[in-house]
């Protein structure tokens, strides 16, 4: 039967998969001899995307140590969103060599502000919990 700690846990292996992903694709990517316009792309974007997969693997401990409504997690969904807004500025930037990156840039910057919505929204109910708390 699927629970929450097995949808926690699928969680953790998803974001290692896409680190070693990553990591591999880092690696192997200046053997492949492409355009070093493409690489230069690549380990510009290669920085966020691995401050955001931190920021996730931070949040998701958190969660399994019980701490959900946390200043911490508000923390780590700011450094994610922050990371989203640069990898879409960095596309933005290489969408002049390849303009169909402006749809990755778009993408991607959505994305940056979905996860900063959910951030405001988490500050919020910590607030509120926060009140809760000394309310008694």
């Amino acid at each position: 039967m699927w629970n929450h700690s097995k949808s926690l846990l699928l969680t953790a292996w998803w974001i290692r998969i896409a680190l070693v992903a990553w990591i591999v694709i880092a690696v192997v990517l200046p053997f492949l001899q492409l355009d070093s316009a493409v690489l230069v792309l690549f380990y510009l974007i290669f920085i966020p995307v691995l401050l955001a997969l931190y920021g996730l693997a931070r949040m998701l401990g958190n969660i399994q140590q019980g701490q959900v409504f946390s200043p911490a997690n508000t923390a780590c969904l700011r450094l994610v969103s922050w990371a989203c807004f640069f990898a879409a500025v960095f596309c933005l930037v290489a969408a002049c060599l390849w303009p169909v990156l402006v749809f990755a840039a778009g993408g991607i910057g959505f994305l940056g502000l979905f996860v900063r919505v959910i951030k405001n929204m988490l500050a919020e109910a910590i607030q509120i919990k926060e009140e809760n708390d000394f309310t008694i």
